[in-house]
């Protein structure tokens, strides 16, 4: 019991289920894009989704769920080369703010499903000034739905307050001005700049979720980092840090058949009525 009241309350702490952050207009993690569609400011990280498995261990006590969850962490090293961060990118601190990656569209959609009854539980406890442990069989209110963006959302969502014809990336420019100096402000491949040596090894990886510029409605790496999962199977959006920089047009599409360590998501959310 004291373990099942720990893991709870430390998916209840980690998403902000206060009772300030309860009140404010947005769902948990999101800005506004209109009247009916928020999206998260940051690609899931790897923190968020080693909270998914928490409670799918410590509370739910799902194994079958769990074995399902887990990320392949594999996608790090080739068939040839194992590279340490296949052992450490998911676990070590170190990349708790790192985009989670080598997941595949349906753990996308499941993790979705979950964050959905978890932050309308806590909402609902929190309403009702409940003790969530007595409560965790309840019916109860669905107020918020997270689930993956369509194309035409996510493309909405990247171009910002720009104009789709004349910013094909949402922003001004592909670089920035620093100190008299020009530096990308997208984490991808940009000419001269290689991702992998002459042995064809990785050498540049993914940047934090919050690493880099926001767009005008304030979301990070929209372009660049890793790919987006959105709702069609198979399709992703944005380019990543193994994608040339004209490839990551908000236009184009990149495609996968598997779990890569280039490939990650965000949420978008809409209430309900």
């Amino acid at each position: 019991m004291v373990y099942r009241f720990l893991a709870l309350l430390f998916i209840f702490s980690a998403f902000s289920f206060s009772k300030e952050r309860l009140k404010e207009t947005n769902p948990p993690g999101t800005v506004r894009i209109n009247d009916t569609l928020f999206a998260d400011k940051t690609e899931v990280a790897n923190i968020h989704w080693r909270e998914y498995l928490y409670y799918l261990s410590g509370v739910a006590k799902d194994d079958l769920a769990l074995k399902k969850a887990l990320p392949d962490t594999s996608v790090w090293s080739s068939d040839t080369l194992y590279h340490p961060l296949s052992e450490y990118y998911m676990r070590h601190p170190g990349y708790n703010y790192y985009p989670v990656v080598g997941i595949s569209y349906q753990q996308a959609i499941d993790f979705c499903k979950w964050r959905t009854f978890v932050v309308n539980l806590g909402n609902y406890v929190d309403e009702n000034k409940f003790n969530f442990l007595e409560h965790l069989q309840d019916s109860f209110p669905i107020k918020v739905i997270y689930r993956l963006p369509t194309e035409k959302e996510w493309e909405i969502i990247a171009f910002g307050k720009f104009q789709i014809e004349r910013y094909p990336y949402g922003f001004d420019s592909t670089y920035k001005k620093w100190k008299g100096k020009y530096l990308p402000i997208f984490n991808a491949e940009y000419p001269g700049k290689k991702n992998t040596d002459s042995a064809g090894n990785k050498k540049y990886w993914t940047a934090e979720v919050r690493a880099y510029y926001p767009n005008s409605f304030g979301c990070f790496n929209m372009i660049g980092n890793v790919a987006e999962i959105i709702s069609e199977n198979g399709v992703a959006k944005g380019g990543s840090y193994v994608h040339s920089i004209d490839s990551c047009k908000i236009s184009m599409k990149q495609f996968y058949t598997k779990p890569e360590s280039w490939l990650g998501f965000r949420c978008v959310a809409v209430k309900v009525k």
